[in-house]
């Protein structure tokens, strides 16, 4: 048997015996707390989203494959579809510095961080608390023990704090916390693809303004050449000055009509310079006249693409964000258990803080149980419920109107390609009625409206045509972002 020191106390002798044991103690009770708080039930529904089943075929044409999830798809630069480097550039450039994308990225980082503080619940707290106090206490004061007497308490303790998740509040807290996160995740890929697409709609837009311009500015050439042949013509006196007038009139029109297509262009050309991320002047398009056709559509377009899209992927995180909280709600209602431990020194010298008789521990539940509440926590309850009813409805919304958005874009493309072959027979028809118009003028059969009215018309179906190209490459880029990023 070990001898006792002389320094040494009959009571710190006791604590230091027992100590070790308490300290065992205190480590299988928390480890029990932890293995039944694992084990314990949930009270979250069993979550199953709606079944919207995707369409086995579109109705614009076919065949198709039957639709499997696939959000993390790899959806690739779906922008290379239109061989076009500018517009590369303009991607790279956009996803570099827009103000847009940065704001959804730094919600993300926000979500994902919020759902690692939910996920810390599921541990224990553990804190260091140290506080120094020095009072003086009233010596008036019936029954008082010492009155009067000025005292200092120093106090270090590491306290531990647990919470038995029996019910499953801080899984699911947790649960919805991380479905969160993801939601916040496919809010980000949905910004990065609309911006994506706001950028081709408007460059190609604006390439189509170039065109209608280049249009306009050979018009404006044959029309100053008509002007000059005129003037010509009435000095020799082989027509009247109406035809110099006539001439004249068409081609002042056709300068304005120019100079207003530059509005546009100019508007066009700023909403991109927003999108990217700068300011207009410092950065401008050379004139690009739209030209060619835009990729064409594979025949067999899987329904599945349409899982890929950010807004469903987004929409489903949500609904399961909320059926988890479903859960919290209905734990409310059973009594919340924490497992408290303190451990620590107490005393009025600063130099006995470490001495064993100034020792100090607690070790205890915490129960809190609501017996009334006026029925709150269960009309709670029902709200989460409706709360889930709504993001499930929200869910098979956003899926039919992903539907439809490809049904849309389809149908315009084939529209617009039967369209574009119709306006170039017009086309070539009015070409032709233009130059029998002029031998017929040369010749003196006619007088010069009627070459006039063959160019106008021959203008106007050539920019009709202009348009319905330009349409068909929006129409295109519409579908992609439809199908969450090219084919």
């Amino acid at each position: 048997m070990k001898k006792k020191t002389p320094d040494e106390k009959p009571a710190d002798a006791a604590f230091k015996s027992r100590n070790p044991s308490r300290r065992s103690s205190s480590f299988v009770i928390l480890h029990s707390a932890f293995v039944i708080s694992l084990a314990g039930c949930n009270l979250a529904p069993k979550y199953d989203p709606p079944a919207v089943a995707l369409p086995s075929h579109f109705k614009t044409s076919g065949p198709w494959r039957q639709a499997k999830p696939g959000d993390h798809d790899s959806r690739g630069n779906w922008w290379r579809l239109f061989g076009d480097s500018r517009l590369t550039a303009l991607m790279q450039r956009a996803e570099a510095n827009s103000p847009t994308l940065e704001v959804a990225m730094h919600k993300v980082d926000e979500a994902r961080a919020l759902a690692r503080a939910d996920r810390a619940g599921l541990f224990p707290f553990v804190a260091w608390n140290s506080s120094v106090k020095r009072s003086h206490g009233s010596g008036t004061l019936a029954n008082t023990f010492a009155g009067g007497v000025t005292t200092t308490r120093i106090k270090s303790t590491l306290d531990l704090e647990y919470e038995l998740d029996f019910w499953g509040k801080l899984r699911n807290q947790s649960a919805a916390a991380n479905s969160k996160a993801e939601s916040a995740e496919a809010d980000h890929r949905s910004v990065l693809l609309t911006l994506q697409g706001e950028i081709a709609l408007n460059y190609f837009a604006l390439r189509s303004q170039d065109a209608e311009i280049a249009l306009l500015k050979r018009a404006i050439e044959l029309r100053e050449k008509a002007v000059d042949l005129a003037k010509a013509r009435f000095k020799q006196g082989d027509t009247a000055q109406l035809d110099v007038a006539q001439a004249e009139t068409e081609l002042a029109t056709a300068r304005s009509e120019a100079i207003g297509l530059e509005k546009l262009r100019a508007e066009l050309d700023h909403a991109i310079a927003l999108l990217v991320g700068t300011t207009p002047a410092e950065l401008s398009h050379a004139p690009s006249p739209l030209s060619g056709t835009p990729p064409s559509v594979p025949t067999s377009l899987p329904s599945d693409l349409l899982e890929r899209r950010p807004d469903i992927a987004a929409a489903e995180r949500t609904m399961a964000e909320q059926n988890a909280l479903i859960g919290v709600a209905r734990a409310a209602v059973f009594p919340s258990v924490k497992i408290g431990l303190s451990n620590g020194g107490e005393t009025s010298y600063l130099k006995k803080l470490a001495d064993a008789a100034s020792h100090v521990w607690g070790l205890g539940p915490d129960v809190q149980w609501p017996v009334f509440d006026g029925g709150k926590r269960l009309a709670e309850t029902d709200a989460q419920r409706a709360k889930y009813l709504q993001a499930a409805g929200s869910y098979r919304e956003t899926v039919l109107k992903a539907v439809r958005d490809v049904e849309d874009a389809l149908s315009g493309i084939s529209i617009l390609n039967r369209q574009a072959a119709a306006q170039a027979q017009t086309v070539a028809g009015a070409q032709k009625t233009v130059e029998l118009a002029e031998k017929r003028y040369s010749a003196g059969l006619v007088a010069y409206y009627e070459v006039l009215d063959a160019q106008r018309t021959l203008l106007r179906a050539e920019q009709e045509l202009t348009r319905i190209n330009g349409e068909q490459f929006l129409s295109t880029v519409l579908l992609i972002k439809a199908l969450g990023g090219g084919w």
